[in-house]
């Protein structure tokens, strides 16, 4: 409203009304520059967690060649001495046979000892060679069955080990008497598509790491005896393969995190490890994939077989 018959009080309320826009444009300016440094901040976190997967990604995908070689390794191990075992068959045969021979030989050297020819000579060195190329079969051959048997020990070092886990376990934690790992289901961990731990599972959840990390690191055979301690995530096949494998990762990277909110031993930096495996590892129920157990966190140990596999490669290069 302006005033007719008074210019003095018309100019007031104009200033009044600058004032007051600029005020206001002020105000909205820096509100305009508090979202664009939150944004900014926001950019700074999501590439450091990038990052971050990124290396957790990378370190698997090396872990998971450096397994596959090692698999390879024993493949060809388990070749070999099946190969050499057909060796030794063949020459218990020829061995049988030369036996034959000799005993043949002997008859006819009580009658013939004054007559040996240079046949009889080169059997006589033949027997030789054969004596010391057995012994030579009999060191090699209880090599491989050494090999053999810390193979088969590595089954059974893990049998003792989760037996040892149980012993150290209270009865609400559940382990697989196979691999002796411990599964979570998702839905008691995350919402629908969600990565972000719920508030009300995480003082459980808490107990039962704590027993389960406590049971591996504060045992000194078990700890001698593992590689890793891995959290996997999975799935069900709902969905793409990449967008699961991407939420089971965030998943295992999510449980990581809260273990080392609260477990502060410094043991546990050398072997966790966080995976993300998608919907490749299907819990299957009469041949069909149960999506309700599929979707699980699970944290398993990896036995060491470093030592064996040395022992097996340097018996390969001593009898190329």
């Amino acid at each position: 409203m302006k005033y007719k018959n008074n210019p003095e009080k018309n100019d007031n309320f104009y200033i009044v009304y600058a004032d007051l826009m600029a005020g206001l444009l002020f105000v909205f300016l820096l509100i305009i520059g508090a979202v664009v440094i939150k944004y900014t901040f926001a950019q700074d976190d999501l590439k450091q967690s990038k990052e971050s997967l990124a290396r957790q990604s990378k370190s698997l995908e090396e872990s998971k060649q450096e397994l596959r070689d090692k698999e390879k390794i024993l493949y060809e191990l388990g070749l070999r001495l099946s190969a050499t075992s057909n060796e030794l068959l063949s020459m218990n045969e020829q061995k049988k046979m030369l036996e034959a021979n000799v005993s043949s030989y002997q008859e006819l050297s009580k009658n013939l000892s004054q007559n040996l020819d240079d046949r009889d000579k080169q059997m006589l060195i033949l027997l030789a060679q054969l004596s010391a190329k057995e012994e030579e079969v009999d060191i090699l051959n209880q090599k491989y069955e050494n090999i053999r048997i810390k193979i088969e020990n590595l089954e059974s070092l893990r049998s003792r080990m989760i037996e040892q886990l149980k012993l150290n376990l209270e009865a609400n934690v559940s382990i697989d008497s196979r691999t002796g790992a411990i599964s979570l289901p998702s839905e008691v961990l995350f919402d629908r598509g969600s990565f972000v731990l719920k508030e009300e599972a995480k003082e459980n959840l808490r107990q039962i790491l704590n027993q389960y990390l406590s049971a591996i690191l504060n045992n000194n055979e078990i700890l001698s005896n593992i590689e890793n301690i891995t959290i996997e995530g999975h799935t069900d096949s709902d969905g793409s393969y990449m967008y699961n494998l991407d939420l089971s990762q965030k998943r295992a990277y999510e449980v990581m995190s809260f273990i080392y909110s609260f477990y502060k031993d410094p043991k546990l930096q050398k072997y966790l490890l966080a995976s993300g495996r998608s919907f490749s590892d299907p819990i299957l129920i009469g041949g069909k994939e149960n999506k309700e157990r599929s979707r699980r966190i699970e944290i398993k140990f990896n036995i060491s077989n470093e030592a064996t596999i040395k022992e097996a490669l340097q018996l390969f290069n001593e009898n190329k």
